[in-house]
């Protein structure tokens, strides 16, 4: 799928270098560096296959822009596990078009979109908020001590 120029593709999992390559570029933005994950984490995470999981890469020119795990089912819906534009793309509609093509493809399966974003990421809040996601609750000290994460929902 293509949209304004930005091509999707859904992969299972990240191959080993393009995982350890997203890793570092992670781990050097927040809030995976305030909250301490490690390039190697990260990167892990990325190439882990499970059939709960599913990635999408959005791609322009062959170039990764940005990208998005999503879990599902997660709690009657889905759950956005990772959700990045990667710092090059950012301010270009990237994470807009990444977004919209998620909730397109989750809407005929489920009600639900859920995420959870770190309390100190005010714009990634407000862009969620922008995209009518809700707050429904606080979880205190869930990843790193004295910092929340915030539950958010939208109802597609």
């Amino acid at each position: 799928m293509s949209v304004a120029g930005i091509e999707m593709l859904a992969v299972p999992a990240l191959e080993p270098a393009p995982a350890e390559a997203m890793g570092r570029v992670l781990a050097g933005m927040d809030p995976w560096a305030t909250l301490g994950y490690s390039a190697d984490t990260l990167a892990r995470g990325l190439a882990l296959a499970h059939p709960d999981l599913i990635r999408y890469v959005a791609m322009r020119d062959g170039a990764p822009l940005g990208l998005a795990t999503i879990r599902y089912p997660w709690l009657r819906g889905a759950y956005i596990e990772l959700f990045a534009v990667l710092p090059q793309a950012q301010g270009g509609g990237v994470g807009d078009a990444l977004l919209n093509h998620v909730e397109l493809t989750y809407r005929s399966r489920t009600g639900n979109l859920w995420l959870l974003v770190s309390g100190f990421n005010a714009r990634a809040r407000r862009f969620y908020e922008r995209a009518g996601f809700g707050p429904v609750g606080t979880l205190s000290d869930l990843v790193l001590p004295g910092e929340d994460e915030i539950l958010m929902r939208k109802r597609l």
